[in-house]
């Protein structure tokens, strides 16, 4: 392949991605208080509805508190919605590890679990963890798996004090999710998250 026609190809690409990031229909909304909020678009696939939402808040936690209460993935249970299990279940490294999360979802929805793969990165001032759904025959249990999850939590120093708190969320649920569902979750289901993150990160 040429040079030209290489970068044509990765300017391409590069331009679609663009705009696919931008092509989101964002329905944005706040906290009551104002100190949190949320945007989201919920997109119908022939999989299921696409959740794809971004939720941000400010916390009295320094970065290496919300280091250590993240990075022990039983805590995860504990401001994850109908989530009573979540557990790693290999470490790969001190940066890698594999979790497993058990979904307890709401009637009428079906219980669902998932593997996923953890990585953590460490900038200054900023720390990020990505999740992914990966393939795995771990507890494959009577419940069907989620395979489309993609999850970004980044933390962000503010100050001494306060840290910034994003969680970025793409990922398709099991099953056709009734939409009287949907809109009693959003905005308060992802607001609640990162809200619960900050403040049991401090205990």
């Amino acid at each position: 392949m040429s040079l030209l026609k290489f970068t044509s190809v990765i300017f391409i690409l590069l331009t679609s991605l663009l705009v696919n990031s931008q092509d989101r229909n964002w329905t944005i909304k706040e906290s009551k208080d104002g100190k949190s909020k949320v945007k989201y678009d919920l997109v119908k696939e022939e999989q299921g509805t696409h959740f794809y939402y971004i939720a941000e808040t400010t916390a009295n936690v320094t970065l290496d508190e919300l280091d250590t209460y993240f990075s022990n993935t039983s805590n995860h249970k504990f401001f994850l919605e109908s989530t009573p299990e979540t557990k790693e279940i290999e470490k790969i490294s001190d940066n890698e590890w594999l979790a497993y999360y058990y979904f307890n979802a709401p009637w009428p929805l079906a219980d669902s679990d998932i593997v996923i793969k953890f990585n953590r990165t460490k900038k200054e001032n900023k720390l990020i963890f990505t999740a992914n759904a990966t393939q795995s025959d771990y507890n494959n249990a009577d419940v069907e798996r989620m395979t489309t999850y993609k999850v970004i939590y980044e933390f962000e120093k503010i100050n001494n004090t306060t840290t910034k708190i994003t969680y970025n969320a793409d990922y398709i649920p099991v099953g056709n999710i009734p939409k009287f569902l949907i809109k009693t979750w959003f905005p308060k289901g992802p607001i609640k998250i990162v809200s619960k993150l900050g403040s049991r990160s401090q205990s």
